[in-house]
C-alpha cells in the first residue's frame, strides 16, 4: 500500500469511529401494528441529534445549472461523493442508492422532496456531459454535479467527507480515494444524518421513512 493510500485509510478510520460516537442511531419499532420509532443502536443510519447548518457554496450540475445551498433547501437530498471512473464502490453505491429511492417512490409520501446527488471530487476528467450519462445510468432523477478543487473541498469540509486525488499530469489513471459515506441533508439545508456501507436500498429506506415521519411530527 502507498503512502497516500495509508493516510487516507486513516484519516477514514478517525472519520468513522467520531462519527460512531457521535451519531445518534435510528430503527424501526419491531413491534407490529404500529408506526412508533424508537431510538436504539443501528448500523444503517446516523442521525445527529443537533444538525448542523450547511453554509454557502456554489458548485454546477451536469446541466450547466448552478448548484448551491438554495438547491438543498425544500428536499431532503443524499449526498454521495465519488468519481465516474471509479471502477467500484461508486457503481455498486448508486446502483443502491437507485434502488432505495424507487423504494421511497412507492412510499405514501413518496419522493417530491427527495434527490439524489452524485458529487465529482475528480473534475479533471468528469466533465459536465460525462456526468450526466454517468448518473442517469443509474437513475433519470440523478444529479451528477462538480467544480473547481476548492469548490469541491468547500462543500466536503461542511460534511467531513474525505477525498484524495493523486493528479499527476499527463497520467490518465491517477488514483483517488473518497470516502464511501451518504450523506442527508433535510430540507431546512442542514446536515442531519448519514448512511455508512454495508449499504442496503430496503433499510435505508426503511429508516428514511421513520426520520421523515418524525420530522414531520415535530413541524406540525
Amino acid at each position: 500500500m502507498n503512502r497516500l493510500a495509508l493516510r487516507f485509510g486513516i484519516m477514514m478510520t478517525i472519520v468513522a469511529l467520531a462519527a460512531t460516537l457521535a451519531g445518534i442511531w435510528l430503527a424501526a419499532s419491531d413491534r407490529e401494528n404500529t408506526s412508533r420509532a424508537m431510538l436504539r443502536p443501528d448500523r444503517v443510519m446516523t442521525v445527529f441529534p443537533d444538525p448542523k447548518p450547511m453554509r454557502a457554496f456554489a458548485l454546477t450540475d451536469h446541466q450547466n445549472r448552478v448548484f448551491d445551498l438554495s438547491r438543498l433547501q425544500g428536499k431532503w437530498s443524499f449526498l454521495f461523493f465519488g468519481f465516474t471512473h471509479c471502477p467500484d464502490v461508486c457503481p455498486t453505491t448508486l446502483a443502491e442508492l437507485a434502488r432505495a429511492r424507487d423504494d421511497i417512490a412507492r412510499n405514501s409520501v413518496g419522493a417530491e422532496d427527495v434527490q439524489f446527488v452524485f458529487i465529482s471530487v475528480d473534475p479533471n476528467r468528469d466533465t459536465a456531459g460525462k456526468l450526466g450519462q454517468y448518473v442517469t445510468y443509474f437513475h433519470t432523477t440523478f444529479l451528477g454535479v462538480t467544480g473547481n478543487d476548492a469548490q469541491i473541498a468547500k462543500l466536503a469540509a461542511q460534511l467531513d467527507a474525505a477525498y484524495q486525488v493523486a493528479f499527476t499530469p499527463g497520467m490518465e489513471n491517477y488514483p483517488v480515494y473518497h470516502t464511501t459515506t451518504v450523506f442527508l441533508v433535510d430540507p431546512r439545508a442542514r446536515y442531519h444524518a448519514m448512511f455508512t456501507p454495508p449499504l442496503d436500498a430496503e433499510a435505508i429506506a426503511r429508516r428514511f421513512k421513520v426520520l421523515r415521519e418524525l420530522e414531520g411530527a415535530k413541524a406540525t
